[in-house]
């Protein structure tokens, strides 16, 4: 994978609405982007009334961001 693709979709691109980082195990950070389609989509899911199309989403970024990683050090 590019270090310029979504982790959500996948497809490169140079823009991210939405760039974010989670720490791990091992104490360093995973580094996570989403483009413009993949940030509307993950802001368009009502977090109260579907919590598990939330979760799904969240799971999907995460996977992929473990598979393709980039760490920042904290």
């Amino acid at each position: 994978m590019n270090h310029n693709a979504c982790h959500y979709c996948l497809e490169e691109n140079d823009y991210f609405s939405i760039r974010g980082q989670y720490k791990v195990a091992n104490g360093e950070f995973l580094c996570y982007r989403l483009c413009k389609s993949c940030s509307n989509k993950f802001i368009g899911i009502n977090s109260y009334s579907d919590k598990e199309g939330r979760h799904i989403f969240l799971n999907t970024v995460k996977a992929n961001a473990k598979k393709y990683p980039q760490y920042v050090e904290n």
